[in-house]
């Protein structure tokens, strides 16, 4: 039956009202018609407060905000550092803003200029002909003064500095130029210009008998919302220019390439943007425009015009002076959505909200925006850029697990009988539960949309009992080297190819086996310093590596995410970890155990010597600190050292510390994160562990008790190694860690600040010299 559509045309109810009785009628009408938004219709903004900025309000979408700065700001001879937030969806911009900030801030900051303030409209008086137009013309610039003091009239902001008209056959554009304030203007302008028109067409006509047969507001010659050549040539908005130079130490240290290879790329880029018809020249201005835009409630369609930029680079004998030109940036302090909560924040953390303001805002934009050219363009020069956006490739879709798959059916067929004799009533996902997941998942999860990580969970069982679960969903192993492939690329693309050519080697490489195989071994074998086990479920042709386990919670613990409080450990609490891992490594000692773990391998350093060299030349570079240049020795000393050894190999935990080892109320130790375990002497956990737990200040006779106190435990499996030969074990593993896992850490605190960096190297090369002085004595 063919529908009537003008009779059955639906009118959403309470249009142009923002009221709570009219949201609530739209909510209503749209679950009516099979619409949910549960989501959408969660939101915090007092609907009183947005009456102006929007119709028929249902909700709200979050976009994320990430901090940038400090960039260092020399306005007026006052150097300040500023901060911007940033809203976006897009990884890495933050992380390329900062590097750019952080480049210039080192290089004494930018400076920068606005040359004026411009909002333009550009109404359209169309004549019978273009005798009459060429007239109208002349009278509009005898009149210029009249004109002004009608349109100013309506606003207290707008002034009228100029007006432009245009003949074009019998069409006669005039634009209007104003400055508005610290408003970006646009509606102002629109106000003001309508009633100017009124009055011009009336005034024309009487005075010049010609008649003014049609008229608008808008011609299309105010290039709003519009990029065009009119932009770059006469300017929109607010015209500003910001400035650094970057020192060639900086460049190379900060932006991993030279002011050489910057310059030789840049000159051909500009000749082709030429040749192509580009406005301006720049990389991604939009980029940074636009995430100021959406923290600071701005136009958001004006991103358009504002985002043209010209960027000039100089070579200059020992570094490169840039300059990025932003002709039209259309932007406000006052008005707008610059008044909501939130983006009112944003503005206060930039310290431009309010009267007065707008140039300081249009400063920091193009200074901002600077830092993100600078840290682009350098990254597609290196050859960053292309790295830093690979992605995984796939011969065929895979079916990833879904949340909505976690129900009772197949978390009963998961568990597998686990809870043995009891039957499960309901089970609850704990959306509320916020669960930080660990540095390997954050890292994966940039470089694949699977559901990995934690997922807490609630089973109900019918006799009344309750248990807290948690399910690990594990990347695979490749996902995680992507991940660091990632992270690296933007830190050194060297780097980032080394950690990619040496994967098989590292510790990564079956990660999203280990730990799930290894829990539940121990579990088997009744090892009591573990998680509580409540099996595996493996999928391979949909890459599914689920763990259940009891769930940790810190109200639980005694002692639990410690890794920046030593003094937390005490002398029964160290000896009692020593204690759980050495029962551990004796089950996994026999030669035949450790053969039920194919997927777990020898590690050996110098098997990926260059990676490690570029990863402690790296450290050495961020760090003016001398603590850090005995880490090469320290390297090359490694196969020398490994192959005097006599001592036994066993499957070691190998990220050993107080962030994977906890103390429950009852004394019980808990170890878990089993997924970077390799086979090495047991000596490497120990070691791990005292550099964390041991604060910068310890006694070396404590140290020196506790490797005693573990030897004693190792002895009585071993007893025909002596004393001599077993701490030689602990030299060579102090060695490994600082240029491993140590000198791992000092390099992602490029990207990630941690607390314990400096420590553990202090403590572990203090710990080489106690056990050196022993030796020579």
């Amino acid at each position: 039956m063919k529908k009537n559509i003008r009779r059955d045309y639906q009118i959403i109810p309470g249009r142009g009202l923002v009221t709570k009785s009219a949201i609530k009628l739209r909510l209503e009408y749209l679950l009516q018609n099979g619409f949910k938004i549960e989501s959408i219709s969660r939101h915090f903004l007092d609907h009183q407060s947005i009456q102006n900025n929007i119709e028929s309000f249902i909700g709200t979408v979050e976009i994320p905000l990430g901090i940038v700065g400090p960039l260092l700001f020399n306005e007026d001879d006052k150097p300040e550092f500023v901060y911007t937030a940033a809203g976006t969806l897009e990884g890495a911009l933050v992380a390329s803003m900062n590097r750019g900030a952080k480049a210039i801030s080192m290089s004494n900051g930018f400076s920068a200029k606005v040359i004026h303030q411009k909002m333009i409209r550009a109404p359209l008086f169309i004549f019978k002909n273009a005798v009459d137009a060429s007239i109208f013309k002349a009278w509009i610039k005898n009149n210029f003064s009249e004109i002004k003091n009608v349109a100013e009239k309506y606003s207290n902001h707008a002034i009228l500095s100029s007006l432009f008209t245009h003949i074009i056959g019998n069409n006669a554009h005039v634009k209007f130029v104003y400055t508005t304030g610290d408003a970006s203007g646009q509606n102002m302008t629109t106000t003001c210009t309508w009633h100017a028109m009124l009055w011009i067409v009336e005034a024309f006509q009487k005075e010049t008998g010609i008649d003014v047969p049609h008229f608008v507001i808008e011609g299309n010659g105010s290039s709003d919302k519009k990029a065009s050549q009119f932009m770059i040539d006469h300017g929109r908005g607010i015209c500003v220019i910001a400035e650094c130079f970057l020192e060639e130490s900086i460049i190379k240290k900060v932006l991993r390439t030279s002011s050489e290879d910057i310059y030789r790329c840049f000159e051909p880029s500009v000749e082709l943007a030429k040749i192509d018809g580009m406005l301006g020249f720049n990389i991604n201005v939009a980029n940074a425009v636009a995430a100021i835009f959406v923290a600071t409630g701005q136009d958001l369609a004006s991103i358009h015009e504002s985002s043209i930029g010209i960027l000039n680079i100089t070579k200059k004998e020992n570094g490169l002076s840039l300059q990025l030109t932003l002709p039209s940036l259309v932007i406000g302090t006052v008005g707008g959505g610059t008044g909501i909560e939130k983006q009112n924040e944003a503005l206060r953390i930039m310290d431009c909200s309010g009267t007065g303001k707008v140039e300081r805002f249009a400063k920091l934009i193009a200074g901002f925006a600077l830092s993100l050219e600078i840290s682009t363009y350098s990254a597609i020069v290196s050859g960053e850029f292309a790295k830093a956006h690979e992605k995984l490739g796939r011969n065929k879709p895979i079916q990833w697990l879904l949340k909505n798959e976690i129900n009772e059916a197949f978390v009963k067929k998961c568990l597998n009988n686990h809870i043995k004799g009891k039957e499960i009533n309901h089970i609850d996902i704990l959306d509320n539960i916020s669960i930080e997941n660990g540095m390997i998942t954050n890292i994966t999860q940039r470089v694949n949309k699977k559901l990995t990580g934690f997922i807490p969970i609630n089973i109900g069982l019918k006799n009344g009992e309750s248990k807290n679960i948690l399910i690990k969903s594990k990347a695979l192993d490749i996902e995680v080297i992507k991940g660091l492939h990632l992270m690296a690329a933007s830190i050194d693309p060297e780097l980032s190819d080394l950690l990619y050519l040496n994967r098989e080697n590292l510790e990564y490489w079956n990660s999203h086996q280990k730990e799930l195989n290894l829990t539940v071994f121990l579990s088997e074998k009744g090892v009591k310093t573990i998680p509580i086990n409540y099996g595996k479920y493996i999928n391979e042709e949909r890459e599914i590596y689920l763990l259940f386990q009891e769930h940790l919670q810190n109200v639980e613990m005694y002692l639990m995410d410690s890794e920046n409080l030593p003094l937390l450990w005490t002398n029964s609490k160290i000896e009692k970890v020593i204690e759980a891992i050495s029962e551990i490594h004796t089950l996994f000692s026999f030669k035949e155990v450790q053969d039920n773990f194919p997927e777990i391998s020898l590690f050996h350093p110098w098997k990926s010597m260059p990676l490690y060299q570029k990863m402690i030349s790296i450290v050495n570079q961020e760090n003016d600190q001398t603590i850090f240049f005995d880490l090469f020795k320290y390297l090359d000393e490694l196969e020398q050292l490994y192959n005097g050894l006599e001592l036994p190999l066993t499957i070691i935990h190998n990220d050993f510390n107080p962030r994977n080892v906890a103390l429950r109320k009852n004394g019980l130790v808990c170890i878990y994160d089993w997924e970077l375990a390799v086979k090495n002497i047991p000596h490497r956990d120990i070691i791990e562990f005292l550099c964390f737990s041991l604060p910068l200040d310890f006694e070396e006779e404590k140290f020196i008790y506790y490797l005693r106190f573990h030897y004693k435990i190792m002895n009585i499996t071993y007893p025909e190694i002596s004393w001599d030969k077993w701490k030689q074990g602990y030299v060579y593993s102090l060695k490994e860690f600082l240029v491993t896992r140590a000198a791992f850490y000092k390099v992602s605190e490029i990207l990630m600040k941690l607390k314990f960096g400096d420590r553990i190297i202090l403590n572990g090369k203090r710990m080489i010299e106690v056990l050196t002085n022993i030796n020579s004595n």
